[in-house]
């Protein structure tokens, strides 16, 4: 026997390339959508009423009119504003990607009062999901595994109330019955972890329930209408002739398929959050950036405005790729039809 052993050959599958270039694919559509968000939002600060100059630079009140005149003149030539739109766009393109979106009329830094304002608003979006998924898994479970048609009922009438509830009107009901008639939560405000962690998590639950219960019923929505068509299905049907426990055939079998569905519509949820975020930090004040897009529309701080709709852009993009490629690795047709 020789010393050497034999050198392995490494294989690519064939669908781990169709993988990779579904995913190639996808990215660049991404980047496509991208650049055509920064394009938009730029020439809806181009047509604005306005001096960007001015929203750039802030009030100045320590300078005479004069002296501001001549700041704005520098500041127009070195920005490359006196040059044709096109030109513009890409200067400002240019500014954006080196993470420069100026001054609010404050005089603070865009980035500065972004970064301040996102950690709140990731807390919440981030524990809203979670407990809309792990919600809508427990109830989607109840309704589809209970012998009493009565208790299936109630769960699809109430997640149907759910549905179509505005989140405005069902955050005030929560504050109601939790702060004002119960009295066993704040109604409003937001305290720092750092500072005392039950009282922030006590400010926490309102609102998190508020952007949770309509998503535990759309989720419900898509998962239980799954779990009834996995459970005709054929493979279903040889599990149990096999002898398999009901226990297993639901949970290896039937959720598993039920929940590919699931999980696109979880991702376009967690992407688009943003606009149940400004309503439900607006009645919770809660200082987040749907708060902060709020105030900036109000005071027309166009560079915060057209910060926050970029970030947004971006957090839904990287949310709909991170879909993708979830959706890739466990769901083999897709695999195969890339």
């Amino acid at each position: 026997m020789g010393m050497n052993s034999p050198t392995r050959s490494w294989r690519i599958h064939p669908h781990q390339i169709a993988m990779a270039k579904s995913l190639l694919g996808r990215f660049a559509q991404l980047l496509f959508v991208m650049l055509a968000v920064s394009l938009l939002t730029f020439l809806i600060l181009s047509a604005t009423p306005g001096n960007i100059v001015d929203a750039r630079i802030g009030p100045l009140p320590n300078f005479s009119p004069e002296e501001r005149e001549r700041i704005v003149e520098s500041l127009t030539k070195q920005l490359g504003l006196d040059k044709p739109l096109w030109q513009q766009y890409f200067l400002w393109l240019k500014q954006v990607l080196q993470g420069d979106f100026g001054f609010t009329y404050q005089g603070l830094k865009v980035t500065d009062l972004i970064g301040s304002r996102l950690w709140p608003t990731i807390e919440l979006g981030f524990l809203s999901v979670v407990t809309g998924v792990l919600g809508s898994l427990m109830v989607s479970l109840l309704a589809f595994r209970t012998r009493f048609r009565a208790v299936r009922g109630a769960v699809q009438g109430s997640m149907t109330l759910l549905l179509v509830m505005p989140a405005f009107w069902l955050g005030l009901i929560l504050v109601i019955v939790g702060a004002s008639k119960l009295n066993w939560l704040p109604a409003a405000g937001y305290v720092e972890f750092s500072e005392d962690k039950w009282e922030h998590i006590r400010f926490l639950i309102l609102p998190v329930l508020t952007l949770a219960l309509p998503q535990i019923a759309l989720f419900f929505r898509y998962l239980y209408s799954g779990l009834r068509d996995a459970e005709n299905s054929a493979f279903v049907t040889a599990s149990r002739a096999r002898g398999i426990s009901e226990r297993a055939v639901v949970y290896r079998h039937i959720l598993p398929n039920a929940a590919l569905p699931t999980i696109t519509v979880i991702g376009l949820v967690a992407g688009s959050l943003i606009s149940g975020l400004v309503i439900v930090e607006t009645v919770f004040s809660w200082p987040g950036l749907g708060a902060l897009i709020v105030k900036s529309v109000e005071v027309k701080d166009y560079n915060t405005v057209a910060a926050a709709v970029l970030l947004t852009a971006f957090s839904y993009v990287v949310v709909a790729f991170i879909v993708d490629i979830i959706y890739q690795l466990v769901d083999p047709r897709t695999r195969r039809k890339s």
